[in-house]
């Protein structure tokens, strides 16, 4: 008896399928996120999508039979994942489906990618009739994933200005804020961020480049003391090799900041951790001390 191979599902064009992705929550546009995303803060993504009159023969499905759009975010560094679905429904001449995907704010680190497909009953073409049909095929796709990055890489350390009334944070000129969670290999801008209060008139200052010496020297101290000070606090579950490698291997992680700040103290990273971890008062003068703060000039 010959062999009959079944032959894949038919999918179609990238053309007999329209779709859109956009944030809803903040209402910006996917490449501006680094610039206004905080980590912890919530995000809402739409994803649309509309079929061409294509899509039914290059499928190979009659037209309105039951098809699903899907839409996953996925956090590898988090190892966290979002879906949500949408029955495709009849909009005019054609058809369409529209899905909104909240992203925990608190779970997401360095980028999620955004993956969109339509789901149906792929034929197969297999001669059995059992396995004529594949019951979730994609029948589209995204031909690549779509990036949402929540840091931005460059020379400046990652700074927000934001109301601090309106966030719920204390009447102080500036904060330096390090997620709770943060580890030694996420990206700088996931791990740790500078807030300027724009309730305050000293903002202006700080952030065009033009406040007194003495305000940048205390938010390098500051900075130094918040970073080491939770590397300290998760350096059990990371050896001091495996530490060290997320340092060598990408530059801008958590941890090779956090070596640069050792070095900057003029400890190496065990010792710098060590001293956070057990005489914190002596490691904060140390911060100051490295950062110039208050000192004079001639």
């Amino acid at each position: 008896m010959p062999t009959i191979e079944s032959r894949p599902y038919s999918v179609p064009s990238q053309r007999s399928v329209a779709a859109d992705i956009r944030l809803i929550e903040p209402a910006v546009g996917i490449d501006e996120i680094p610039d206004v995303w905080e980590p912890g803060q919530d995000l809402v993504l739409r994803i649309s999508a509309e079929l061409g009159r294509d899509f039914w023969d290059e499928s190979g499905i009659p037209e309105g039979e039951e098809v699903t759009l899907v839409g996953t975010v996925t956090c590898l560094a988090a190892r966290t994942k979002w879906r949500g679905a949408s029955q495709m429904v009849r909009a005019g001449e054609s058809w369409a489906a529209d899905i909104e995907i909240e992203i925990d704010g608190s779970a997401v680190a360095v980028e999620a990618l955004v993956d969109v497909a339509v789901i149906g009953s792929g034929r197969t073409g297999h001669p059995d009739p059992a396995r004529a049909e594949h019951r979730s095929a994609r029948l589209w796709r995204l031909p690549a994933a779509v990036k949402i990055p929540f840091e931005r890489l460059g020379d400046d350390f990652p700074t927000s200005a934001v109301s601090f009334a309106e966030t719920g944070r204390r009447r102080v000129p500036w904060r330096v804020d390090v997620t709770h969670d943060a580890e030694p290999t996420w990206g700088l801008t996931s791990a740790v961020r500078l807030y300027v209060n724009t309730d305050l008139p000293v903002a202006a200052s700080i952030l065009d480049g033009t406040a007194e010496r003495w305000i940048y020297q205390s938010i390098q101290a500051d900075i130094y003391t918040a970073t080491l000070f939770q590397l300290a606090a998760v350096r059990d579950g990371y050896s001091s090799s495996a530490i060290t490698e997320s340092a060598e291997s990408d530059v801008s992680s958590f941890a090779a900041f956090c070596v640069h700040v050792a070095a900057v103290l003029g400890f190496d990273l065990d010792i710098a951790l060590r001293l956070a971890s057990e005489d914190p008062t002596q490691f904060i003068e140390r911060a100051r001390e490295a950062s110039g703060f208050m000192r004079e000039e001639a």
